[in-house]
């Protein structure tokens, strides 16, 4: 009874575990949990099974500065199941003695709440004692698994020879035969001389090689140069954690002759007191050779742009009958397969008699559509100009032009309406003549003198100057409009602070320049002031809290870092970029008194951090 009693218990205990374990979408962890006074450790909030979501902003936690540090995707292999995870680390310093309670955080996202398990970390006085031997233990326990047969990383190119602008496919493999590793990050590989490599969501499938069976994740991207010559790609390499099992010596008190049965003593029971030790693991392929060629001079059409690959060119015109004036769309679409970073909007040839617009581009997988909007400005066009694109095909090694004919078009003259008479204008000379006379009595009776009796007037009344009307005047203007352009006022204040309460994006932007009108005050007074220290804490936090509100992302530890990608997908010029760096900079610099600065320097910091206020504020970001 009792041996069946502590197997049903540890079943629900196992069972319980196993449904937790499930229900757990976003955890919390640090990388130590007992730091010293001036040390700090790493806070982790980790989302399973998404690589899509953004950094939770876990505002203030007390006695310990929290600065963001950056996303890392990974993905995981255990037992042959592939899952994905996103991870968002801050630096957690502790300000004083104490043990603090990091979480639950709860964070919303695209209608679903997150909850995170609770991190502890405790702040010593003296330093915690690092074991000098571990990186060695590490290595010996990694070299007695002997994994270069069961864990390795391929770089693959598609051609070992291309041409300048042409596409190559890259595919980068990690092979896992019957281990467990976690934390997969993504693969990195020299691309000097390259366009940047955007790996694909990694595939997952199993092959057999050499007589064993391996788990495969299958990253895949391309790449194209842009000058020719011999390359050496790679070697590729990936960082991961490989988890190795260890048993748990002390059972305590489950330690006893029931468990030592051997009806009872199998492997399940074998993994219930079985936990895994990470180690981190850097996987390195082979280099691979390319060799780009230069596109042929002999035989290249004067309008070539650079588009290289095999594409198909459909070109369409609307509407067919307008009038002067009236917009015609052009829409010009390239498909096929082919470097589309390189395709420009084919040329127009003879578009006189159009006023022509900048067109607006479109870029798909495998197409990229122009919208080109032309107004005739005469009725004497009768046909859409004529669209030209030529690509170079590497398949065929030759240049081809695809050219599309004009479309008909018919544009009619806007007629012009003749003025109306509505009546005759007073004191105007009739247009129709009078041919007719009056009887001679009746001319001799008008010709009298007409007389009638005129009262003599006392007193002249209110005299008031011609055109001065009561509805001219200016306070009646304002009288009469006041209740409208207060409705209005009203109604515009009403429409920003509904939108602030929704749009928190705009919240976020709106506050973020109010902030940096206030920041500017302060920098005003510290300048005035001469203190150095106290301006350049305020430029970096004007900066901080600036960039922090428009791309809406944590405030605290925001560095160049981590905003730099975030502002060149935005489209951020690297002129802005730059600014923005040296910015960044000098606020380091001045913080542990590189630099001497005087009122001239500071001055010109403050108009440099201006200037990039105005440029960003030129982007719809």
């Amino acid at each position: 009874m009792r041996k069946v009693l502590i197997l049903l218990i540890l079943s629900l205990m196992i069972l319980g575990a196993e449904v937790f374990a499930d229900d757990i979408k976003f955890e919390a962890a640090v990388d130590k949990k007992t730091v010293a006074i001036g040390e700090s450790a790493q806070l982790g909030l980790t989302f399973y099974g998404t690589q899509n979501v953004p950094a939770p902003d876990i505002g203030n936690i007390d006695g310990c500065e929290v600065r963001y540090l950056g996303p890392s995707t990974m993905m995981t292999v255990i037992n042959g199941t592939v899952s994905n995870s996103i991870t968002h680390m801050y630096k957690v310093q502790p300000l004083r003695l104490g043990k603090f309670q990091l979480g639950p955080f709860t964070f919303k996202y695209e209608g679903n709440t997150y909850t995170s398990s609770i991190a502890f970390l405790t702040a010593t006085e003296e330093k915690t004692r690092q074991e000098p031997a571990k990186k060695e233990d590490e290595e010996n326990i990694i070299d007695s698994l002997d994994i270069k047969d069961r864990l390795f990383l391929t770089l693959k190119i598609d051609r070992t020879t291309a041409y300048v602008n042409e596409i190559v496919p890259i595919t980068i493999k990690v092979y896992v035969n019957r281990m467990n590793v976690s934390d997969i990050q993504l693969p990195t590989f020299n691309q000097e001389g390259f366009s940047k490599a955007q790996f694909e969501d990694p595939k997952q499938y199993r092959e057999r090689m050499g007589g064993l069976l391996y788990d495969v994740l299958e990253f895949r991207t391309t790449i194209f140069g842009s000058r020719a010559g011999d390359y050496k790609l790679g070697p590729a390499t990936l960082k991961c954690n490989l988890a190795v099992k260890k048993r748990v010596r002390n059972m305590s008190a489950l330690d006893d002759d029931f468990l030592n049965d051997r009806g009872v003593r199998d492997p399940y029971f074998e993994d219930f007191f079985t936990r895994y030790e990470r180690y981190p693991v850097e996987l390195k392929s082979d280099e691979a050779n390319l060799v780009l060629l230069a596109l042929p001079q002999e035989g290249r059409p004067e309008d070539f742009s650079g588009a290289v690959g095999d594409y198909q060119f459909i070109y369409s015109a609307g509407p067919k009958k307008v009038k002067v004036g009236d917009p015609v769309t052009l829409k010009m679409e390239i498909n096929g397969t082919g470097n589309f970073n390189t395709v420009i909007i084919p040329k127009l040839e003879n578009t006189e008699g159009f006023r022509v617009y900048e067109s607006q581009i479109k870029t798909e997988a495998g197409r990229k559509t122009f919208r080109q909007v032309l107004i005739p400005e005469s009725d004497k066009v009768y046909q859409t100009p004529k669209a030209i694109f030529t690509y170079f095909d590497p398949e065929k090694k030759m240049y081809k032009t695809i050219t599309q004919e004009p479309a008909p078009l018919q544009v009619e003259k806007i007629l012009e309406s003749p003025a109306q008479v509505i009546g005759q204008a007073p004191g105007s000379p009739s247009t129709t003549p009078l041919n007719f006379e009056r009887p001679p009595e009746e001319k001799r009776e008008d010709s009298q003198p007409q007389g009638d009796i005129l009262y003599i007037k006392e007193s002249m009344g209110r005299v008031q100057k011609r055109g001065s009307e009561v509805y001219k005047n200016i306070f009646f203007l304002v009288i009469f409009l006041a209740p409208f352009l207060i409705l209005i006022v009203v109604y515009l204040i009403y429409a920003k602070q509904d939108r602030l309460r929704r749009d928190t994006k705009y919240a976020h932007r709106t506050e973020a320049f109010k902030s940096m009108h206030k920041e500017f005050f302060e920098l005003k007074r510290r300048l005035k002031s001469n203190d150095s220290k106290g301006f350049y804490e305020t430029l970096f936090k004007a900066i901080q809290d600036y960039l922090g509100g428009r791309l809406y992302i944590p405030v605290a530890g925001l560095t160049f870092d981590t905003v730099e990608p975030v502002l060149r997908s935005k489209g951020v010029g690297p002129e802005t970029l730059n600014k923005i760096k040296n910015i960044f900079s000098v606020c380091d610099r001045a913080k542990f008194a590189l630099i001497n600065a005087d009122t001239l320097l500071m001055k010109d910091d403050m108009k440099f951090l201006e200037e990039i206020i105005r440029e960003l504020e030129r982007y719809k970001i």
